[in-house]
């Protein structure tokens, strides 16, 4: 449905709490060059934002909930009609092919998607990508934050932990520019299969590896990582932060994304309760990103 950029944020977090495996789509109307370059979000468009649910009495049941949930949000903001449609889910797939083009992201980085073709520059690192029914295709203000901030921090030999990895897009872009490892963790067991299909295509199945599950359950305690990535929500991050600030190595970084402005306070909060110190922030509309250290042990 879409929603002006008051309200898109309070749909977004409505629909998180009934979509299927809490993910949710935010599409920002985006000015492009035709050949996929100098990419930028239209500030006067209306934003589509998207969820799936179950075809089933639970989901019809569900649907019900959050027509009332977006009929009070109707009261307060630009909201528009809530459309649904039933999709199989080869079409979901499909869909995406749409709205997805070649897109430069940082000075380096080149998401270009599987069907298109692109000729390469001398300097550029090129994540061929297929989201599937992950989500994770770079165009989103807290993914480019992420793979800008992997342009930029020390990779050369780093253990990274990929927290909610979704489409794999930055397990392969820390490999690319130099991690020696990623452990990429992921919830959903559909965008666990588009995980794996992306890191062979990209050639970085042999350095990065699959973990399915919670990331609260299935990393070890005792692994240490040189560089923790979480772009999930800010709950999610929220509940999590025990576990990723001790996935983290004394010195090491964690770079938090996904959190919509109102809970960025909620976030901070969590983490620098847990001991971890604020490097610095970056902000896409009402979208934030934070860079944390964890202490060097004393």
């Amino acid at each position: 449905m879409e929603a002006d950029a008051e309200s898109a944020d309070a749909v977004a977090e409505l629909f998180s709490r009934y979509g299927y495996g809490q993910g949710v789509a935010i599409e920002y109307p985006v000015r492009q060059d035709p050949d996929g370059e100098d990419a930028e979000i239209d500030p006067t468009g209306p934003l589509l934002v998207r969820a799936y649910l179950p075809v089933d009495e639970a989901g019809q049941a569900i649907l019900a909930r959050l027509r009332e949930g977006l009929w009070h949000l109707g009261q307060l903001g630009a909201v528009g009609e809530l459309r649904v449609r039933e999709l199989a889910e080869q079409d979901w797939a499909e869909a995406w092919k749409q709205h997805f083009t070649v897109t430069r992201i940082g000075r380096r980085i080149v998401i270009r998607p599987s069907w298109l073709e692109y000729q390469a520059g001398p300097n550029d690192i090129v994540i061929h990508l297929d989201p599937g029914m992950a989500f994770g295709t770079g165009l989103h203000p807290t993914t480019r934050h992420c793979l800008e901030w992997l342009e930029e921090l020390p990779l050369a030999g780093a253990r990274v932990l990929d927290a909610g990895a979704g489409s794999g897009i930055l397990s392969i872009a820390a490999v690319r520019l130099g991690a020696a490892s990623v452990d990429a963790v992921e919830l959903d067991p559909v965008a666990v299969e588009v995980l794996r299909e992306n890191l062979v295509r990209n050639q970085v199945a042999h350095q990065a590896r699959v973990i399915p599950g919670d990331v609260q359950a299935v990393i070890l305690p005792g692994a240490e990582y040189e560089l923790v990535l979480a772009n999930i929500i800010a709950r999610v991050l929220i509940e999590a932060g025990e576990r990723l600030v001790e996935a983290a190595r004394p010195g090491g970084l964690l770079v938090l994304s996904g959190i919509i402005e109102p809970y960025e306070a909620a976030v901070r909060e969590r983490y620098e309760e847990l001991g971890a110190r604020l490097v610095d922030r970056r902000v896409d509309g009402d979208w934030v990103t934070l860079l944390y250290e964890k202490p060097e042990r004393r």
